[in-house]
């Protein structure tokens, strides 16, 4: 079962998005908040935080912030910031941020602020930044 809301609270619940073949949510453009074993997909300028075991895939210029052992797949220009034990993997031109313990793998012109520490396995073209 998806644990998706409009508010930090979890008083706001979301319903009425479709789900993939592989059970993820579709959400488009607007503020989420994702709990549990959630698996999301988010597109149009959408912006997701996640907790706990949620997985995200941001599209589109989204945004994502993941807390715990979240697992988030950023694609299209998305922006990630992850703290906890996060397992990030960026495309194309994202931007991410990683604190605490989180793992990032970043390919093509992404570009990753490792903090604390995070892990980061790049490959292409990016920029890696350290900071400790």
């Amino acid at each position: 079962m998806q644990e998706i809301y409009y508010d930090i609270r979890k008083t706001k619940p979301v319903t009425g998005y479709e789900i993939d073949l592989d059970g993820y949510a579709i959400l488009e453009a607007g503020i989420f908040y994702v709990y549990g074993n959630s698996k999301v997909i988010a597109f149009g300028n959408s912006k997701v935080i996640a907790f706990g075991n949620s997985e995200v895939i941001a599209n589109d210029d989204s945004e994502v912030i993941a807390f715990g052992n979240s697992k988030v797949g950023a694609y299209g220009d998305s922006k990630v910031t992850s703290y906890g034990n996060s397992i990030v993997t960026s495309y194309d031109n994202s931007r991410v941020r990683a604190y605490n313990n989180s793992e990032v793998r970043a390919y093509d012109n992404s570009e990753v602020i490792a903090n604390d520490d995070s892990e980061v396995i790049a490959f292409g073209n990016l920029k890696v930044e350290r900071r400790i």
